[in-house]
């Protein structure tokens, strides 16, 4: 893997070179300062699915754009052929950018593409991105951790967390913040095994949705209400759930103001589109 710090020449060399980047969990604003980089530079763009449509402006006018995102239970653009597509560009002495939701190498096969860019022998590199992890937390102000409460979090997929073999009773032992990846539609079934599995009913539970997007939600709960199908998502953007005593703890409410980007070298001057304000909601 090329070093990150020495990034490709202003003229792509004969093997061309490919930049994993992590497009953060929302607005582009909170894209990183070497992200916003590689895609100033990219030839070929190669979008997830779920991108801010904002992030259309950041994209050079010269730049070749091929969708290949991924979501579940809707057409999407085989794994084999976005690597095909990275390896051939790169190939033909593009610099390539995969902009890729959250963070590359949480939950966003990033390691696989990785794996298949050494595999054809084409340099690359992997610039990390703020994960929904971080941004769903902020969202709903909540802790993942809290000193002389938590100290520990634990990151599930929950999309096939009920299919694959589990200490429940470990899972529900007090104390760690759980965060559940793509769980929204497993989520009453989650519940109920951690019940089964001596949880307390009325262990918070905080179900956020598009996190730092224009439709974002955060709705509050507890394991009970979870289970009984009665937390169910508002919107058909990504969510992201977190459990535990950590999660209950009410932050104090914060704005989001609309910072324009600055104009640099880095970036362009006009602003970004606003992300709408989010919806609150106990349940």
């Amino acid at each position: 893997m090329i070093h990150p710090d020495r990034p490709p020449a202003a003229t792509p060399s004969p093997e061309g070179f490919v930049s994993l980047v992590g497009a953060g969990p929302g607005h582009p604003d909170l894209l990183t300062v070497r992200g916003l980089r590689r895609i100033e530079a990219a030839d070929v763009i190669l979008p997830d699915a779920l991108l801010h449509p904002g992030f259309a402006q950041l994209f050079p006018a010269g730049a070749l754009v091929i969708p290949a995102g991924k979501r579940c239970g809707r057409p999407s653009t085989p794994q084999e052929q976005i690597h095909d597509l990275m390896i051939h560009h790169a190939r033909e002495g593009a610099r390539v950018v995969r902009l890729k939701n959250g963070d590359p190498l949480t939950f966003g096969r990033g390691h696989e593409e990785a794996q298949a860019l050494a595999a054809a022998g084409v340099p690359f590199e992997i610039v990390p991105g703020v994960s929904a992890l971080q941004a769903g937390a902020a969202a709903a102000g909540l802790s993942l951790t809290h000193r002389g409460l938590t100290d520990e979090v634990r990151i599930l997929e929950g999309h096939h967390l009920l299919d694959r073999p589990r200490d429940w009773t470990d899972l529900a032992a007090p104390g760690p913040t759980l965060v559940l990846f793509m769980a929204t539609r497993a989520l009453p079934g989650i519940a109920q095994r951690l019940l089964a599995a001596g949880a307390p009913p009325e262990l918070p539970v905080v179900l956020v949705e598009d996190a730092s997007g224009p439709g974002e939600t955060v709705t509050r709960s507890n394991l009970a209400f979870a289970a009984a199908g009665r937390l169910q998502p508002q919107t058909e953007g990504p969510g992201i759930v977190y459990l535990g005593p950590a999660a209950g703890l009410r932050s104090i409410p914060h704005a989001y103001p609309e910072l324009p980007l600055t104009a640099s070298p880095l970036s362009r001057p006009e602003r970004l589109p606003r992300a709408a304000g989010g919806r609150r909601t106990d349940r």
